[in-house]
């Protein structure tokens, strides 16, 4: 068996406990990594030593292979000693030339090896290297799988037989490494004289290639290439947040992959401010990459120049915000108490110099004025966020907004916030991309260390709850479902002056609101969104509609005495029909009501045809610790609600069926939500 260049020692101390009946129950306390060959090509020789990480809480498995190589810096974590077998020179990993070298003498000993595998090869004048259509329709069909799709025995043998015609179809790449035999140099040999000639992928493509899945140095570093080539910076800002966890992945600390983000972070300050602010979350989330991330930032601050001052501006903002929210949590006063603990310290001299004149960290294209400290308050939650309002020092601000809001939390892990909407951004994109504008809302949040981060407020918006609680109680106990439309063409009555502009602003309200209930509607059933309770759904007075707190998805859906409290596929209660078909008494029989449900149907097809996409940039995130993206099992969720094995016409009318169950079931979500109005009134 050959070893590869990739190869690492997977190593971990468990504990056994004795059970009932005489089970032996097995738990892994601590872990650890090492490559078996270094970064000068060098296997292992002679003694080694390896500090343990602690196991990380949310893996239940005995090892920890997708953690990073190298010992803990802690001399007091457990420690395992060694030892390898030593030889008279070093055992080094063949070079590019010895590679090519080999690949051409086996070519020698068979001319058709292209199109042979196993051990037992026919003759060579016996050998046909000729590729039917068939096969070749045959190899488009698996080359569009999704990335989690498994291949037969008879498709792996297809796949390398034809790798040459897979050279035709660059994004095939993934699939033919898929099958590839690591652990024998053969394969390996042949691969790497194909891919030194291998086309340029696509940008989706190059990042499943960084994903856990392909290790491969090479593979690596052509897929950072196919980026450099492809990926605008605008594509770059939109992926970092995936780029930065694979980047864990990487065997050594010097790599293709980092080098290209550092120097993209150089070059484009907006591309740097999130690489800071990424890299420093987690590095608090994850003690096993405080070297590697450290040196990352390191480097970033030493040559980000002038704009390290105004980084040192923010992150000073934010201790002082840290330290603000863990004393009111420590105080365990009452709301008005809080309130005015809360104005006396951010009033206080060394509070207001801190939080005045900084650019925003969740963007900064924008500058935070002086702290409007009459307008701060605490939500009421049992994490406490901030509810913070700086004036705003846009030249603008006078036709913008004269204030910028922002709430800060403490204590709960936004990164999971941060890829929802992250998702819904790029799927945004796509829709106006094919010609639909659906009006969709993904405001900025940003994880800023560990359980502690920032996300934007949205002016002028309410909850559908605050909304409901308008029309009193018939309507916050959902039997009144007419308030929401009530209060949307009140609001378009009051931005219009005229009855011609009052019309148009109600016309174009519903607009609006329609529009964008079919994207969170579409959004919300593909990424498995929960807790869809009205406190998480907002409208502005746009009437464009929104969803926020997305602390459940991929189908994590809360229980309530062991029965699950959402049974729909996604929100689409008789509030919201009501305003698609303009209060009509049947909202579903009307022609509004139609037309949204085949603009529903077509989004989710324009989604369902990155399908690939979605899956990749999850997936690129099972390292991030994010409770509810564990393994692939979790993603295994996109591939079902993106219906990625179903033909079209199968997977619309798998779709459809989902949306006739989600107004046909409204009455549950209307109850769940009756409840949650008798809690909070």
């Amino acid at each position: 068996m050959d070893l590869p260049r990739c190869a690492r020692l997977s190593l971990s101390l468990c504990s056994l406990a004795k059970r009932k009946k005489g089970k032996e129950e097995y738990c892994a306390i601590a872990w650890g990594n090492i490559m078996l060959f270094d970064y000068k090509s060098q296997s292992r020789s002679d003694k080694f030593s390896i500090y343990l990480w602690p196991m990380p809480k949310n893996i239940d498995d005995l090892q920890n292979p997708l953690g990073i190589c190298g010992s803990n810096p802690n001399k007091d974590s457990p420690c395992l000693e060694l030892e390898f077998d030593r030889y008279i020179h070093p055992v080094v990993f063949p070079n590019d030339a010895q590679i090519e070298q080999y690949a051409n003498f086996l070519n020698g000993i068979d001319p058709n090896s292209a199109h042979a595998r196993g051990s037992t090869v026919a003759p060579a004048s016996k050998l046909t290297t000729e590729v039917c259509d068939e096969d070749l329709e045959q190899l488009r069909e698996i080359v569009k799988r999704d990335p989690l799709s498994e291949t037969s025995e008879q498709e792996k043998e297809l796949l390398w037989r034809l790798r040459h015609e897979c050279k035709e179809m660059p994004d095939s790449l993934p699939r033919l490494l898929d099958v590839v035999r690591w652990n024998c140099r053969d394969d390996v040999s042949h691969l790497y004289t194909l891919l030194k000639d291998w086309p340029t992928v696509s940008p989706e493509t190059a990042l499943e290639l960084l994903d856990c899945t392909y290790p491969d140095l090479r593979v690596r570093e052509f897929a950072v290439s196919c980026l450099g080539e492809n990926l605008s910076d605008d594509q770059l800002s939109q992926y970092l947040l995936q780029l930065v966890q694979v980047m864990k992945y990487e065997l050594y600390v010097n790599n293709a992959l980092s080098k290209f983000l550092l120097k993209k972070a150089l070059i484009n300050t907006r591309i740097g401010h999130f690489f800071f602010w990424h890299i420093k979350a987690e590095m608090q989330h994850f003690s096993s990459t405080h070297l590697r991330f450290g040196l990352l930032l390191e480097a970033y601050c030493r040559g980000c120049g002038a704009y390290l001052k105004e980084l040192n501006k923010q992150v000073e903002a934010l201790e002082k915000l840290t330290k603000l929210s863990h004393s009111l949590k420590e105080r365990k006063e009452d709301s008005q108490k809080a309130i005015k603990y809360m104005l006396e310290q951010v009033g206080q001299a060394d509070y207001l110099e801190a939080l005045k004149d900084f650019s925003s960290p969740i963007d900064n294209s924008f500058t935070l004025g002086e702290l409007i400290i009459e307008e701060c308050k605490i939500l009421g939650s049992a994490k406490r966020p901030l509810w913070l309002v700086w004036k705003n020092k846009d030249s603008m601000a006078d036709k913008l907004h004269p204030t910028n809001s922002i709430i800060f939390k403490s204590g709960d892990d936004l990164r999971q916030d941060m890829l929802t909407l992250q998702v819904i951004r790029i799927m945004d994109d796509i829709w106006k991309n094919e010609g639909y504008d659906l009006r969709m809302m993904p405001y900025c949040c940003l994880a800023t260390g560990k359980e502690v981060g920032m996300i934007q407020v949205v002016q002028n918006a309410e909850t559908v709850f605050h909304i409901q609680k308008g029309g009193g109680k018939k309507a916050a106990f959902q039997v009144d479902s007419s308030q929401l439309h009530r209060w949307i063409k009140e609001k378009s009555r009051l931005k219009a002056v005229g009855q011609h502009a009052e019309e148009k602003a109600y016309e174009s309200a519903i607009e609006t609101f329609t529009l964008s209930c079919a994207g969170y509607c579409v959004a919300t059933f593909v990424l498995g969104i929960g807790d869809r309770h009205p406190d998480n759904i907002m409208v502005n007075e746009e009437g464009q509609i929104f969803h926020i707190d997305f602390g459940h998805f991929l189908h994590h859906i809360k229980k309530k005495y062991g029965i699950k409290r959402e049974r729909v596929p996604f929100v689409l209660t008789e509030d919201f029909m009501r305003v698609i078909a303009k209060d009509a008494d049947y909202p579903t029989k009307t022609k509004e009501f139609e037309k949204f449900n085949e603009l529903c149907g077509k989004a989710y097809l324009c989604l369902r045809r990155h399908a690939n996409l979605f899956i990749t940039l999850f997936t690129m995130m099972l390292n991030a610790g994010i409770p509810e993206l564990q393994s692939f099992d979790d993603v295994e969720y996109l591939r079902k609600t993106l219906a990625v094995e179903k033909k079209e016409q199968q997977a619309i009318e798998y779709f459809q069926a989902q949306f006739h169950e989600a107004y046909g079931g409204a009455w549950t979500t209307k109850l769940d939500w009756f409840f949650h109005g008798v809690k909070h009134m």
